[in-house]
């Protein structure tokens, strides 16, 4: 096991590898960004959750970059949620937003992501910024859930066997104030030069059954350091963590841009967005935040 990296518990990504073997992965645990980033949307729990998912599948994707630039995950189906989306930067912000019908919303405790999203496509982008080239991948959405659809987009994509496990939950504190956290674990088995094919895809089995142990309380369980819960999966293997990178609510919404925004209407459609409030009021997407201006100050 590495030195203590983890001093802070909450809203990382750590990179870890099981000592010897073709194992590598991924761990988030999410407190507060997770909580600021759901929390202002108001959302039925089941929807927070599913864009929560979303979130947490950006992270891990986007952990990876070896180069300055994100990671844009989402999907759009034929359900009561019919568009989501989550990005991620190579420096650790990242943002989220969902769109639902809640009036065909399914009252149901969990449902799975057939029942949420329908039919529909998963994408994942990578953008390297600079003006070069993106990169798209897309897969079908599975039935069971929006971790097993990334699950299979990462097997597919990158030709590696891969395991990702998500939990998404609301913690109450001493004080009853109640709060979003989430864990997920990006786990995949690379390749090797050696030719111990059998010992290799014996280790990666053998990782497969461990991981299959973690419980979601455990994955958000505030209490619980990275360091010491892959200690508990992995050590009889041996697994090292490297340093984490911490994670951070980002949006690009100011006021000055949605402003720019705004005088690219004409003076006869801006007056139509004027409220009672005698100003226009736009509200971001992504975070929630509402800006106000008045009619006379759009150029």
């Amino acid at each position: 096991m590495s030195d203590n990296h983890q001093n802070v518990k909450d809203d990382l990504v750590t990179p870890f590898h099981l000592e010897g073997q073709p194992v590598r992965g991924r761990i988030v645990r999410l407190g507060a960004v997770l909580d600021d980033l759901l929390n202002p949307h108001e959302l039925p729990e089941v929807v927070a959750a599913l864009l929560g998912e979303a979130i947490i599948t950006a992270i891990a994707a986007g952990s990876s970059l070896k180069f300055d630039g994100r990671v844009i995950v989402q999907a759009s189906g034929s359900g009561p949620v019919s568009f989501l989306v989550s990005d991620f930067t190579s420096d650790g912000g990242v943002r989220g937003y969902i769109k639902v019908d809640e009036q065909i919303l399914p009252d149901m405790v969990q449902p799975d992501l057939k029942t949420l999203m329908g039919e529909g496509q998963f994408a994942l982008t990578i953008d390297p910024g600079k003006a070069e080239h993106r990169y798209q991948g897309i897969a079908s959405l599975e039935p069971e859930s929006f971790a097993k659809t990334a699950e299979n987009y990462f097997k597919q994509s990158e030709q590696l066997p891969s395991r990702l496990i998500i939990a998404i939950a609301q913690h109450t504190d001493e004080k009853g104030i109640t709060r979003w956290r989430g864990g997920g674990l990006l786990m995949q088995r690379i390749a090797s030069d050696d030719d111990g094919y059998d010992d290799e895809q014996d280790a990666w089995v053998t990782a497969l059954a461990l991981v299959k142990t973690i419980t979601a309380d455990e994955l958000t369980d505030p209490m619980l350091t990275t360091d010491k819960l892959l200690l508990r999966l992995f050590h009889e293997q041996g697994v090292r963590t490297f340093a984490p990178l911490k994670v951070y609510k980002r949006c690009t919404c100011t006021k000055n841009r949605l402003q720019e925004i705004l005088g690219n209407f004409t003076t006869g459609e801006r007056k139509e967005m004027v409220t009672e409030t005698g100003k226009i009021e736009m509200t971001c997407e992504y975070c929630a935040k509402t800006f106000s201006f008045l009619a006379q100050d759009i150029k």
